[in-house]
């Protein structure tokens, strides 16, 4: 909606739009003209858009929904003090994709209650669930932000988690006791490595509690009571809860082609190699559509691979399109 004076500005013709009358909600009406006007809405975004301008100068300039609010992302941001307007983050057909999966999603997660998946298979199994949720949720963030530049990182992450998870469904008893075993490997790692820290924060917080002696010694028996498991030859102990390299741990599964390819395009972004600065833009793996496809794949994979161990009934549609997922990867 625009006043009047916005149109003699221009210089439009009121009385050439099409006219109708629009009603207010306290009941008053007031007559108005249509008309398509070119729209500008960032440096990037600016299209024809369909405006009601009133006869009357008694009316506000709005923004309406109409090839708007319903075409665009505005983002109000109080913390910042800042309004932000960009472009949808997906298209038609990319928002079937989504709605199809995350449908899924809902079907498959709402019915493994009802399963009999013994434990620990079960708590890994959520483990790994939730984090690949997490981690679309993210990647999802990055492309409604439109800020794909980070989305190797999280491409990477759902690809190890999906290997990993094909790996522990394949035998889930006795691969997913390891896998919840390992935590003590890594925590108490983790903790040592804190304490050990001369001028950090956390280890000075660690070093001032009253709860350290006895959380230190609880963790380092847990430690070695799991150790046996996970020591390699001589003292040294491994890095991975499944006991083998990343590389080979593709080569079990099957994914051997499908990890040389992944690694090499996003190994410069998680070590900063210094080809990463100039991959920015060129890198396929920041590309919003392939960004948007691989999270989306490896996520479904992991679905599909979890309905099929559990035995959850699918649809056909729902099988075909989670499969269709684990074989779009070229």
């Amino acid at each position: 909606m625009l006043r009047r004076s916005v149109a003699e500005l221009l210089g439009i013709e009121l009385a050439t739009g099409r006219r109708i009358e629009v009603t207010s909600v306290g009941g008053g009406r007031t007559v108005a003209y249509v008309h398509e006007l070119q729209t500008r809405f960032a440096s990037n975004i600016a299209y024809a858009v369909p405006f009601a301008i009133a006869e009357s100068e008694q009316v506000p300039n709005l923004l309406g929904r109409l090839h708007v609010f319903d075409w665009l992302q505005v983002d109000f941001d109080g913390t910042f003090q800042e309004t932000r307007i960009a472009a949808p983050w997906l298209d038609d057909e990319q928002r079937r994709i989504w709605d199809f999966l995350m449908e899924t999603s809902n079907h498959i997660l709402s019915r493994w209650p009802e399963t009999d998946l013994p434990e620990p298979a079960g708590t890994a199994a959520a483990r790994f669930i939730n984090r690949a949720g997490q981690v679309v949720a993210s990647a999802r963030a990055l492309l409604k932000m439109q800020a794909c530049y980070a989305a190797p990182a999280l491409i990477r992450t759902l690809f190890e988690l999906a290997m990993q998870f094909e790996y522990l469904m394949d035998d889930p008893g006795p691969r997913s006791e390891q896998y919840l075993e390992f935590t003590h490997i890594t925590r108490y790692k983790q903790i040592s490595a804190i304490a050990k820290n001369p001028t950090g924060r956390i280890s000075q917080q660690l070093a001032r509690s009253p709860l350290r002696a006895e959380g230190e010694k609880r963790n380092k028996m847990e430690y070695e009571r799991v150790l046996p498991k996970f020591r390699r030859k001589g003292t040294s102990v491994w890095d991975k809860w499944y006991c083998m390299s990343t590389r080979d741990l593709a080569e079990k599964v099957g994914w051997g082609g499908e990890y040389r390819f992944v690694f090499a395009l996003t190994s410069a972004w998680a070590h900063g190699d210094p080809s990463s600065t100039e991959q920015v833009t060129s890198d396929p793996f920041t590309k919003p559509d392939i960004v948007f496809n691989l999270c989306l794949q490896y996520y479904a994979r992991m679905l599909l691979k979890l309905a099929d161990t559990t035995k959850i009934v699918l649809t056909s549609e729902q099988y075909k399109g989670l499969k269709a997922f684990t074989t779009q990867f070229s």
